[in-house]
This record gives structure tokens, C-alpha cells and sequence, in this order.
């Protein structure tokens, strides 16, 4: 019964908008690149702004955040590689399986879902970690992904990221103590909110047009099984050494074990890296998420 009732107030508020998201989809065939564009340009930045800023946010609470993703960003990339090794996969199949098991989806998926679960109290913990695990999304995903590896290539784009100077104004604004006006406050606020459920129907919008190959289902798997089952456990072992314990951990926990991160699909299709293997796996994830995150949450409760 308590599982029904974390699935109901958690995730099912989720898959419903997802489900809204491909109906309308199917129906209109909205341009998918605005939508995303608009919501990486404008509701996101200023929802992060927003979240940090209200909360005081300041370097000196980064540490732990960063520390955290290193080690378990690092720790999962290892094992998709042996996994990869084991399974000899190819070199795209191999990346592929590593994006989906190392990049996770603490945007689209992840801040809803905290949402949903923990309340607005949990939102500048959220907002930490979201920043923390956009940095190898942004970094990393590329240079894997890359036939290049060009270092100045990927500081480029993450230059290009709107996010990423919203989170540097607001540090700086914190540090400071500079005052937002109350308009300026109110107007940020209520562009804020829009933002959850974009996040989420654009995450709709994007599985529409992801397809299953049963071909790759051996590449699937590992993935994840590593994503969903051993990325929390890790997580929760990480958490145990670095002394993090409360609110805090069990909003970490949660969102970091949300599904595989759609943007390495982006970086997948742009160097022809097996994108139609990383779709399936990223479809997979977040439909078997479902039953993996209520459980979860039911544990850390």
C-alpha cells in the first residue's frame, strides 16, 4: 500500500505529464527545438538563479556536491567499461554504454522528481547537485563522445550554456549580499515556476521519438541495471564516508539515480556514436525508473 502511495505522489505525477507531453506531440508535431531551446535559455537559468539565491547559496557549499559527483561519475565509468570489455562491445557500443550508465538525467527527470517527493524545501539541495552533475554532462559526455578531443572545442560549449552564468550570478550575488529588488524578485519567482513542468514535457517530447531495437537488448541490460540498481548503492556508500546524512542525502540518493541524461543522445547523433542504442537504453531507464525510484524512496523514508 505505501508503495502505491509514493508511486502516486512521486512518480506517477511525472510519467502523467511525460504521457500529456507525447499526446501532444503526436497530435500538433510542436517545434521540439524552440520548446528546448526556450526552456535551456531562459525558465532554466532563471530557476536556478532564483533556487540559489534564495537559499544563500555559496561556494563554500559546493564542496561536498562536486566532491560527490567526481567519485561516483568515475566510479560508474569504470564499471560500464569493464562491463563493455566483458560484453566486447564495439567502440560506439561501448561509449554509448558508458554515457548511460555515468550520465544521469538530474534535470528533466531529477528536479521533478525531487520536487514531487521532498517539497520546496528541497530545492536549493536539488538545484546543488543538478549543478554539480551538468559539469561532466557539459565536459565529459563530449569529450567521450568526441573524435576530436579537443579541450578548447569543449570549453566552447560550455560557454554556451545559460545555466552556467545564471549559476556564477548567483554565487556572486550570495557572496556578496547584493538585494533583488521585489519585482525583480516576484518576476523571477513566478518565471521559476514554469519551469518543473517544462523540464518534464520536453523530457516527453524527446522519448516520442526514441525507438526499442531488441537487438541491443544485451547492451541494454548492464546499463541499466548500473543506472537504476548500483548507482544508489554506491551513492548511498559514498554518502556513509563523506559524513552526509538527513535531507540532504536522501534528496542526492533520489535524483542521482533518476534515469540516463537524454543530452549525451545529442553528442551520440552529432558523432554518429550508436545514437539508436543510447535512445533504447535511455527509454528503457526511464520506464523501468519508475519502479526503481518508488522503491527508493520507500527505503529512505
Amino acid at each position: 500500500m505505501e508503495f502505491l502511495l509514493i508511486f502516486k505522489g512521486s512518480i506517477l505525477p511525472v510519467f502523467l505529464i511525460v504521457g500529456l507531453a507525447f499526446v501532444y506531440n503526436r497530435l500538433f508535431h510542436p517545434d521540439f527545438k524552440e520548446i528546448t531551446n526556450l526552456t535551456l535559455t531562459v525558465f532554466a537559468p532563471v530557476f536556478v538563479f532564483d533556487s540559489l539565491v534564495k537559499e544563500k547559496i555559496t561556494l563554500a557549499t559546493l564542496g561536498k556536491p562536486v566532491l560527490f559527483m567526481a567519485l561516483l561519475t568515475i566510479g560508474l565509468m569504470i564499471i560500464a567499461h569493464i562491463c563493455a570489455k566483458m560484453l566486447k562491445a564495439g567502440e560506439n557500443e561501448r561509449i554509448s554504454l558508458i554515457m548511460a550508465s555515468s550520465m544521469i538525467n538530474v534535470g528533466n527527470f531529477g528536479l521533478p522528481l525531487i520536487y514531487f517527493t521532498y517539497g520546496h524545501k528541497a530545492s536549493a539541495v536539488s538545484i546543488l547537485y543538478f549543478v554539480a552533475f551538468n559539469i561532466p554532462l557539459c565536459t565529459i559526455a563530449i569529450y567521450i563522445s568526441s573524435r576530436e578531443k579537443k579541450i578548447r572545442n569543449i570549453l566552447k560549449d560550455i560557454a554556451k550554456i545559460p545555466i552556467f552564468y545564471a549559476f556564477v550570478l548567483s554565487l556572486i550575488v550570495s557572496q556578496m549580499g547584493i538585494p533583488i529588488p521585489d519585482p525583480i524578485e516576484k518576476s523571477l519567482n513566478l518565471l521559476g515556476l514554469a519551469t518543473i513542468p517544462l523540464l518534464i514535457f520536453i523530457l516527453g517530447l524527446q522519448l516520442t521519438r526514441i525507438q526499442l531495437k531488441l537487438r541491443f537488448l544485451k547492451f541494454i541490460v548492464p546499463a541499466v541495471l548500473i543506472r537504476l540498481v548500483l548507482s544508489p548503492l554506491i551513492a548511498l556508500g559514498l554518502f556513509h564516508v563523506l559524513g552526509v546524512q538527513g535531507l540532504e542525502k536522501d534528496v542526492a540518493v533520489v535524483q542521482t539515480s533518476a534515469p540516463a541524461a537524454l543530452l549525451p543522445l545529442m553528442y551520440a547523433i552529432r558523432f554518429n556514436r550508436a545514437p539508436d542504442l543510447l535512445a533504447a537504453t535511455i527509454l528503457c531507464s526511464t520506464l523501468l525508473s519508475g519502479i526503481s525510484l518508488t522503491y527508493l524512496i520507500h527505503y529512505l523514508r
